[in-house]
């Protein structure tokens, strides 16, 4: 099959983003499909070509369109420079797939601000919707008339769509995923954690992922909050807390209460190809998240390192959010109340303390992951479209 994976995001990019773009179009090159990716062109920090910064094994040709990048001009601030960014990228996509209709076989975006440039192509379209804009609803309504598959990361997300009044489109539910090539031949956790100076026999607690997106907080004042709790129990620990952005680190850093100075540290952005050396070092792997009421939480989230966590195969400790619930169940995860440090705290001591139970859930989880490999995730999803009917969407 030939594919056109069109994004409106910066690439390569050091959000979760990027990487699950890379790891979709990768396990696409696998299955054996050709894929051509378009973004827009973008000022870019990172050096490294798509390939190499995300560590693919397959060459995937990317275009990148345009050559005014809106976002960074000073006379297109803020969401106007995202929104010229989009228009004039989504109408030079829109004008050469027109002018290469017989080239592809589908359009794959996880884009929906690009749909109203791609839904008059005679390209067949999948939309893996990750989350569901709060206006427009009408139009976006409208709009998913073009699609011939939906991809919703998570079951709230489908039942949203379904509420709002999406019928007879064949909306799927798939989550994100995890290479588990990434977490083969790795060094010795004892190698990892004598280079982040953790001592013989204590334990290591981890987060890894983004301190915050969005304007929103990934629960590490509530993983702060608990760690103090357990150092003022006489706990002895030790906690990496890797992600960006590096000034929000800074902050943390700086705010850090003092009984946690020397055992928490705060490493910034660290390479997605590093993640798995870390994870597989910790003693337990941490979800936090906030008592919240946004759709990210309570509908849309399907996190990346969850299933990099199941992959380490060791013990996670998770808030409890609807959707993470697609992801694990008791048997594989220790659960504790979102916005609640003390809970959180309780989860950590018991994983810790109660080892053979923790080890066993970890090795459910690995089991499980199994199944949430990028290749069959994107086989599922492909097998699907193949035989899904047209779309309508009721009044």
């Amino acid at each position: 099959m030939r594919i056109a994976y069109c994004t409106n995001v910066r690439l390569p990019s050091e959000r979760a983003h990027g990487h699950q773009i890379a790891k979709v179009t990768q396990a696409l090159r696998d299955l054996g499909h050709e894929v051509e990716i378009f973004a827009p062109f973008r000022k870019n920090p990172i050096d490294q070509s798509f390939a190499a910064y995300y560590g693919l094994t397959s060459q995937v040709h990317l275009h990148h369109l345009g050559a005014i990048d809106a976002i960074a001009a000073w006379w297109a601030p803020g969401i106007v420079g995202l929104k010229l960014t989009t228009m004039l990228f989504g109408r030079m996509l829109r004008r050469i797939l027109r002018t290469r209709e017989k080239d592809f076989d589908v359009i794959y975006t996880r884009t929906p601000e690009l749909l109203p440039f791609l839904s008059r192509l005679r390209i067949p379209l999948i939309l893996e919707l990750h989350r569901i804009p709060r206006l427009g609803r009408r139009r976006f309504l409208s709009l998913l008339r073009s699609c011939k598959l939906i991809v919703a990361l998570t079951s709230p997300m489908r039942q949203a769509l379904i509420d709002l009044g999406v019928s007879d489109i064949p909306v799927i539910v798939e989550g994100d995923a995890v290479d588990l090539h990434d977490f083969e031949a790795l060094p010795s956790a004892e190698t990892t954690r004598a280079s982040l100076d953790i001592p013989v026999g204590v334990p290591l607690i981890v987060y890894a992922g983004q301190l915050e997106s969005m304007g929103l907080q990934k629960g590490i004042p509530e993983l702060i909050a608990a760690c103090e709790i357990l150092a003022k129990r006489g706990l002895e620990f030790r906690v990496v807390i890797a992600g960006g952005p590096e000034h929000v680190a800074k902050r943390y850093r700086e705010t850090l209460p003092d009984i946690l100075h020397g055992r928490v540290t705060f490493t910034g952005h660290i390479s997605h190809l590093k993640i798995p050396t870390l994870l597989t070092a910790a003693d337990v792997l941490i979800y936090p998240a906030p008592a919240s009421t946004h759709p990210f939480y309570i509908r849309d989230t399907s996190p990346l390192k969850l299933f990099e966590y199941m992959a380490a195969l060791r013990p996670i400790v998770t808030a409890d959010l609807p959707p993470i619930r697609d992801i694990l169940d008791e048997t594989m995860a220790r659960f504790c109340r979102a916005g609640d440090a003390s809970a959180l705290a309780e989860s950590i001591r018991l994983t810790l303390e109660e080892s053979e139970e923790s080890a066993a859930m970890a090795r459910c989880a690995r089991a499980h992951v199994e199944q949430c490999t990028w290749e069959k995730r994107m086989q599922r999803i492909l097998s699907r479209e193949g035989v899904v009917s047209p779309c309508t969407i009721s009044p």
